[in-house]
């Protein structure tokens, strides 16, 4: 799906570049972002100066956003527009199967908590994270809720997780699970980094 100007933006196209070789699933990456950063459509577009309607039509592949509205959401997603229209490498023999620790993508990284995607695109319904807590470091002061279940390992460090008016207390070898409807919430107590691999499975599990 290729970006395209629009009438404002085609007086630009000198001084604005239009990236090359954008992959098919720009919108699929933009609404994993914004999932990930907990932000509505509304929020995300006010942030990014576009329409909800704009957006919602961007993040169902139903339009191609134009090269200021990559831009613009990359800057409001922490990103660079690269990354958005950037798609798997054919010739790359691991693809679609490998990902190598230098070619991890960044879902999250903000006060003191990373979230590194490490799936594939042959992973349909399972995303696994990499991520990291500084001391202090956590998902929020609010609970939150999505469709799906969770599973976690504790590699180092503590994790603070908390699930409905549970809370439990997890070391390094500790492991968790579960359904991912329940208001839950995670930080990292400790003096030193936490590092937890966590998996999503984004299905319905009714």
């Amino acid at each position: 799906m290729s970006p395209q100007l629009d009438g404002a933006e085609s007086a630009q196209a000198g001084t604005v570049p239009e990236p090359s070789g954008p992959g098919p699933k720009v919108g699929a990456r933009i609404r994993e972002l914004r999932r990930a950063r907990k932000l509505t459509l509304a929020q995300l577009a006010g942030m990014a100066g576009i329409s909800i309607g704009t957006l919602s039509q961007v993040e169902r592949e139903r339009v191609s956003p134009t090269v200021r509205t990559l831009f613009s959401l990359g800057a409001a997603l922490g990103v660079a527009p690269a990354w958005l229209l950037d798609s798997p490498d054919e010739s790359d023999n691991d693809a679609p199967y490998i990902i190598r620790a230098d070619r991890r993508q960044p879902l999250i990284d903000a006060a003191g908590l990373r979230k590194d995607l490490v799936s594939s695109t042959a992973s349909r319904h399972l995303k696994g994270l990499y991520v990291s807590l500084d001391p202090g470091a956590s998902s929020g002061s609010d609970f939150y809720v999505h469709r799906g279940e969770e599973i976690g390992f504790v590699v180092a460090g503590m994790l603070e997780l908390k699930i409905q008016e549970r809370t439990f207390m997890l070391h390094r070898g500790d492991s968790f699970s579960f359904p991912s409807d329940l208001p839950h919430r995670f930080s990292n107590p400790g003096p030193s980094q936490s590092i937890v691999f966590w998996v999503n499975c984004d299905v319905d599990t009714e």
